[in-house]
């Protein structure tokens, strides 16, 4: 028998969760293994423009500068050394363990890199670490780069500055200037300085005093934006300094790329640049528009599981034949999952729902992160310690191990690493149950010992738990009845082949590894029942359970059948009708029905010194202080900016005025669709956290500011309202009016 190492294997554990070697944009690793992946939307035409215009600058033409705004891990490093290569130098090489350098040159501020045509260039790798000149107070360390470039550009050494930052360090460094007691009285170029910080920690704030904005940050737009500053020179004059913005972290890497294949993400043909909007499928589960064609992580996943890379290619030994472990390895049997087209769709529907259930966009970093954890999953401790995966498989299928092996084996199917192990629990006392000897129960039992690392970071963690399908009670139009049935039918027929012969099958989902499983299953089951104990009872319980978990995940994974399903893909299908300027959906009329009280007529009351959750229609309680809150006056507006949704609460004028913003995140989104239909739910399925959302929300509608123009009201012991209005003349200021 013959078996091969594929190279693959550990790239992908090198770039997985926990792993030294994590990169935000891979770079290549051995030959003919991984090609290098795309940047987020944007960053590509960006770079290229700032590169041919700085490389063909003139002594008083405008000078291009860039900054890349986002979280850790969406490619702002690989596009600084991007960057570099095409000004024809190079940054320092990485060296593990080791910070990179915080600029390059490293002796910035005192001389930038110098091009042939007379240009300085600085690059700040990395604006959250501090600089060693820093201040105890004041301006921060990116304030200072700015101010540094604009001060050489003024003694007429034009700079042109590239710098990554963080979100968070543009709160810190607006924290800074307000420590300022002055600006009007602070220099000009001092002045152009903090404009520009402020304007990169808002872009949508518009034009300060000093600085031109060009290209306008929008809530469909939210990816790019250009401004100019005009720094005075020492010798007379001015310089244009064109400052363009790339925001990373505010698309989804999982949505279609603005403009899509055949035009531009910003178009720099035209004069000011013209940007695409950001557009998204609105669907979760789409068959006429596929993820896989479409987003920059679909063409990565599709690269990664690429024939040439598996079964072609790293799957095949040194003496030319395929793997022995081929059919029966859940690394290339991943992979065939993914090859198929649907399989591989509903993959990326998988992910795009973690984003919307986890708050929380995938970054460049994550999305490899969890292409590896598909493919591999969560690293085996032998595995940490130098051993090539492929090995631990040939170990798993050696002889003598063959149930605990098989077992191991099947934990590491792509619908197994998605989901954490909360799908399944042995009930208490049960794991003592095992027989002694190599069975199937005993490795389920084994297998279920926590992993003292977590395969990913915890948003995402709690995201897919939501997700698993496992856990969901939904019909699957009929799908979850066949898969129970097919469970219980285990001891006659393999499930594995029941559902392979479903109409609507998808072969590439069921593996030797499957088929191996179920008999085994079938003959332990077959052992246990002549025993007819308790005990063999239970344990016969565990293993169709375990079984039944495994194969939920299996199909709904495969067809797109996640728990909160249909809440995603309400909120995806908001955000789109919101991205386009359109009317609100059903989500949108549920959030509208939860804010914001639905009586039949005016006398809809809050009652203040109740909790303001807490929306009085119908028959009021006796001796109770109300307001009464004018419903028509009241609007929800359902606003996105990028990949986030918001419901805006508004007071009705020619001018409105927001009252509250509520995130919509998945939670609220539940609760929010309870109360779209006509029945008004209660707050049943939500946490805590978004409680205090919502309440927040509602009690904006009585807020301090509206109370003081609002009538009070109070009911009787009969629960008849009172009203108390104020008394035009006489002696007394109020008098009570009856409803």
């Amino acid at each position: 028998m013959s078996f091969a190492k594929n190279p693959i294997l550990p790239w992908l554990l090198k770039h997985a969760y926990g792993q030294g070697g994590t990169v935000a944009v891979p770079a290549e690793g051995p030959v003919g293994v991984v090609p290098l992946g795309a940047f987020p939307p944007g960053i590509e035409e960006v770079l290229t423009h700032v590169a041919d215009r700085n490389g063909a600058w003139t002594a008083g033409s405008p000078v291009n500068w860039c900054f890349l705004i986002g979280g850790p891990g969406n490619g702002k490093s690989e596009a600084l050394r991007s960057l570099a290569a095409r000004l024809s130098f190079s940054l320092p090489d990485r060296v593990p363990g080791a910070p990179a350098p915080r600029t390059v040159p490293i002796s910035w501020p005192t001389e930038g890199h110098r091009l042939p045509n007379g240009l300085e260039i600085a690059l700040i790798n990395d604006a959250s670490i501090p600089r060693t000149d820093l201040p105890a107070s004041g301006p921060r360390s990116l304030y200072l780069d700015i101010l540094n470039a604009v001060e050489r550009t003024k003694a007429s050494t034009a700079t042109s500055l590239f710098a990554n930052v963080n979100r968070g360090v543009l709160v810190e460094e607006v924290g800074g200037l307000d420590a300022v007691a002055n600006w009007p009285a602070e220099p000009v170029h001092r002045r152009l300085t903090a404009d520009l910080v402020r304007w990169l920690a808002d872009p949508m704030r518009g034009s300060g005093a000093n600085l031109e904005i060009v290209v306008p940050v929008k809530a469909d737009k939210p990816h790019y934006g250009q401004a100019k500053l005009s720094v005075p020179l020492d010798a007379g004059g001015e310089l244009e300094l064109l400052i363009h913005v790339v925001a990373l972290d505010s698309l989804s890497l999982l949505e279609p790329s603005p403009g899509g294949d055949m035009a531009p993400v910003i178009d720099f043909s035209q004069s000011p640049p013209s940007v695409a909007p950001y557009r998204t499928i609105g669907k979760l589960v789409s068959d006429d528009l596929h993820r896989d064609e479409i987003t920059v992580a679909g063409k990565l996943v599709t690269m990664y599981v690429d024939s040439t890379k598996w079964k072609a290619g790293g799957c095949v030994a040194a003496d030319g034949t395929l793997c022995a472990a081929h059919d029966r390895c859940p690394f290339a049997q991943n992979a065939r999952w993914l090859q198929e087209s649907r399989l591989r769709r509903r993959f990326l529907d998988a992910l795009r729902a973690a984003e919307v259930a986890a708050a929380r966009r995938l970054s460049y970093r994550d999305l490899l992160g969890h292409v590896s954890l598909a493919i591999a999953g969560a690293p085996e401790d032998q595995w940490l310690k130098g051993m090539h995966p492929c090995e631990w498989v040939a170990g798993r299928l050696a002889p003598g191990s063959a149930k605990a092996g098989l077992v191991s084996l099947v934990r590491h199917r792509i619908y197994w690493n998605l989901y954490p192990d909360g799908g399944f629990e042995i009930p208490r006392g049960t794991a003592a149950l095992s027989l002694s000897g190599d069975t199937v129960f005993g490795a389920i039992v084994d297998q279920l010992i926590p992993h003292p690392d977590a395969a990913r970071v915890k948003p995402f963690e709690s995201a897919f738990a939501d997700l698993d399908p496992a856990r969901d009670v939904d019909a699957w139009g009929g799908s979850r009845r066949k898969v129970l049935d097919a469970i219980e039918a285990l001891d006659v027929v393999s499930p594995s082949v029941e559902v392979d012969a479903w109409t609507d099958a998808i072969h590439e989902m069921r593996s030797n590894l499957e088929d191996q499983l179920d008999v085994l299953l079938r003959e332990e089951i077959a052992l246990e029942i002549p025993r007819g104990d308790r005990t063999s009872i239970r344990r016969i319980r565990v293993l169709r359970r375990w079984r039944a978990v495994a194969l939920l995940r299996q199909t709904g994974t495969a067809f797109g059948f996640f728990r909160h399903g249909q809440a995603v893909g309400a909120w995806l299908a908001e955000q789109a009708s919101a991205l386009a300027d359109e009317p609100r959906q059903r989500l949108g009329d549920g959030l509208n029905r939860l804010i914001v009280p639905s009586g039949g007529n005016q006398n809809v009351f809050f009652a203040p010194l109740r909790p303001r959750t807490y929306c009085l229609t119908g028959k009021l309680p006796s001796h109770t202080l109300l307001v009464n809150v004018p419903a028509n006056e009241i609007d929800v507006i359902i606003s996105a900016r990028g990949d986030t949704l918001a419901a805006v609460v508004q007071l009705r004028r020619r001018d409105p005025i927001n009252l509250a913003t509520l995130s919509v995140d998945l939670a609220v989104t539940r609760e929010a669709l309870l109360n779209a239909g006509d029945a008004v739910g209660s707050f049943s399925e939500i946490g805590d956290t978004a409680f205090a959302r919502i309440e927040r929300a509602r009690a904006s509608l009585v807020s301090r500011a509206r109370m003081l123009k609002m009538h009070a009201w109070f009911t009787s012991e009969h629960g008849r309202a009172h009203q108390l209005a104020p008394t035009p003349a006489g002696a007394a200021f109020l008098r009570v009016e009856g409803t």
